[in-house]
């Protein structure tokens, strides 16, 4: 690729960001991706539970 069709194609600030964000590996626990919506079934599931007794 020519080196002056190359200087028009810088990306929007609005997207460096947040591919920035993504490629950073961040600290902390990891969980799997089906672990809050099982979380999230089972508080469902307890509240109407402890509603009905």
């Amino acid at each position: 690729m020519p080196k002056g069709k190359r200087k028009g194609n810088y990306m929007p600030m609005s997207v460096a960001g947040i591919l920035t964000f993504s490629t950073e590996e961040a600290g902390g626990i990891k969980v799997p991706k089906w672990f809050p919506v099982f979380l999230s079934a089972l508080t469902g599931v307890t509240i109407l539970l402890l509603h009905l007794l």
